[in-house]
């Protein structure tokens, strides 16, 4: 099996259902379970929280109904993470886009860059003892 077969084998075995996304928010969204199903866990232990106030219910109704338009985003989003993982290493990497001109900003930048990581990036304190004589 070749490599490419091997990722999207990983990928099928791991993406997120929209539909799936949808029957917990119907059934158990009021306790953020939609939510943690698509890796927003930080909301999703909000809305639990919410959920066990009375005073909570009324943030969480609107919230809810707000997720009826989140949930495919935030499935998109879960999915995209994943092909980033198989693809680069690291769910924080982002796709590679295609790669631009290099400009002279940039090669005085990169330059600039590349002489604050060998001086250590240290600076040199400043001269006040002028001020207070």
């Amino acid at each position: 099996m070749d490599e490419t077969a091997h990722k999207q084998m990983v990928f099928e075995a791991n993406r997120k259902s929209m539909g799936i996304a949808y029957l917990l928010w119907l059934f158990l969204g009021f306790f953020g379970v939609h939510r943690f199903y698509a890796g927003s866990t930080k909301t999703g232990v909000m809305q639990l929280v919410l959920a066990l106030s009375v005073v909570g219910w009324l943030v969480l109704i609107p919230w809810l109904l707000a997720d009826l338009v989140l949930i495919p985003g935030m499935i998109r989003d879960e999915n995209m993470k994943t092909i980033n993982m198989l693809t680069h290493g690291s769910s924080e990497a982002p796709i590679a886009a295609a790669p631009k001109a290099v400009t002279e900003a940039d090669r005085r930048r990169d330059a600039m860059l590349e002489d604050l990581r060998t001086t250590g990036y240290r600076k040199k304190p400043r001269d006040t003892s002028h001020l207070y004589r």
